[in-house]
């Protein structure tokens, strides 16, 4: 693993809420798991504004700290406020050839959460909404200021009120069992009241950007669930969360600040972490048989690490990268399980030589038609840390392979892509 450790050092101050960008000394594999984490989360923000980037590391703190700890049913309300105030700008439900009426929207959201299916029922919601909207008509856009507590009716004086009265009666009518189901916290007789209740403050709520408050408010929560939980950081169970690490990843990678870490290494360390705690073993084990392998009198190593072993010797010319060759092979591990075989298959395999894993590409070019040799290729020439299903990473692949004739490339042939990669079959 990189161990990134360095001494504590004030670099630069962000913005005037006080968040300082600083290298921090990462102690331990935990340490540097909670940091790129945080650099990790820093990578969800778009707008790179001062106001945007304070108002999401403000909503991450909140959210950790239980200040978002809200019942679903208000969860619901507060974003459905706050989106009410985009909905102007951005049109109905954010689309924007569709004109936003607040007053009938919040008031059909009420009357079909009420029970009322004398305006339009399910089926006539689902009609406007597929009906098309009518051309060189324009509508004028109506904020939302107060969602009404109480059933009222309304008139439908065009299509544009139809089609806000129909989207408010399809998300309510969709969203509203399912809070139903999942918030726990709330009684029945109580989800109205607190619903509406929370639409109002959403809709008089300031927010910057919805993506960053409202992501940030999620991270945030997620967090302080992990750690209530006793769970494991980002998959890894022996990790615990360490907030301040963490939020120092957010705001640095906010702030491109790469002096310790940058997003890409922080991904790659991730990635790498991952898999050497579920594949590490593996790995050790197909290295160590590597070793052993080479020591056998029998075997020849070439500069990359290529190992083979001589069965059968050909005659003719060697091939070249650019040539298509024609083989008979088996493949298979080191633990004995063949994962592909033209003789089970009752065919050669035609391909060309320079479409393949690189150990193949090295180890026929070493062949002569009619040559049959084994090949024991190291990870770093096959798949490395690839998982292609039963080749997991790192493992070395083991083929006895016959080469039974050579295809030279013409001068009109167009060159394989560099680094293409011919997937070799699998047995089942």
């Amino acid at each position: 693993m990189k161990k990134f450790s360095i001494i504590v050092l004030v670099a630069a101050l962000m913005a005037s809420c006080g968040y300082k960008t600083k290298t921090i000394t990462l102690e331990t594999e935990a340490d540097s798991v909670n940091y790129a984490l945080g650099l990790y989360y820093s990578n969800m923000i778009n707008d790179s504004s001062e106001e945007v980037l304070n108002e999401y590391l403000d909503a991450i703190k909140a959210g950790y700290n239980g200040e978002f700890d809200l019942a679903p049913t208000e969860m619901m309300g507060l974003d459905l406020g706050v989106n009410c105030q985009s909905f102007v700008t951005e049109g109905l439900m954010k689309q924007p050839q569709l004109t936003f009426n607040g007053e009938l929207f919040l008031q059909a959201i009420v009357n079909t959460w009420l029970g009322d299916t004398t305006t339009m029922t399910i089926m006539q919601a689902m009609q406007v909404l597929q009906s098309e909207p009518q051309e060189g008509v324009e509508y004028e856009a109506v904020p939302a200021e107060k969602c009404p507590s109480e059933q009222a009716e309304v008139e439908l004086k065009n299509h544009m009120d139809s089609v806000n009265y129909a989207s408010a009666l399809y998300y309510i009518s969709q969203y509203k069992p399912m809070l139903e189901q999942m918030d726990t916290i709330t009684p029945k007789e109580q989800m109205f009241d607190l619903f509406v209740e929370n639409v109002n403050k959403g809709l008089k709520l300031k927010v910057q950007d919805q993506n960053a408050y409202f992501g940030g408010r999620q991270i945030g929560n997620m967090l302080r669930q992990t750690e209530e939980k006793d769970e494991g950081l980002g998959g890894f169970e022996d990790i615990k969360l360490n907030f301040d690490i963490l939020f120092q990843g957010v705001i640095n990678g906010l702030n491109d600040y790469e002096e310790m870490m940058s997003k890409e290494e922080a991904m790659q360390f991730l990635q790498e972490l991952s898999l050497n705690r579920q594949f590490g073993e593996w790995k050790k084990q197909n290295e160590q048989w590597l070793t052993d392998n080479q020591k056998k009198d029998s075997i020849q190593t070439t500069a990359s690490g290529l190992q083979y072993k001589v069965i059968r010797e050909g005659n003719g010319e060697h091939p070249a990268a650019t040539d298509t060759v024609v083989v008979d092979y088996e493949g298979s591990l080191i633990n004995d399980t063949v994962f592909d075989s033209s003789y089970k298959r009752g065919e050669p395999l035609k391909f060309a030589l320079n479409g393949v894993i690189a150990g193949w590409t090295e180890g026929l070019q070493l062949m002569s038609p009619g040559a049959k040799y084994m090949l024991y290729i190291p990870q770093e020439l096959a798949y490395g840390e690839r998982n292609q299903g039963i080749i997991q990473p790192f493992s070395t692949l083991i083929f006895t392979v016959e080469l039974k004739k050579v295809i030279k490339a013409t001068p009109q042939a167009a060159p394989a892509q560099e680094n293409s990669d011919i997937q070799i079959q699998k047995i089942n």
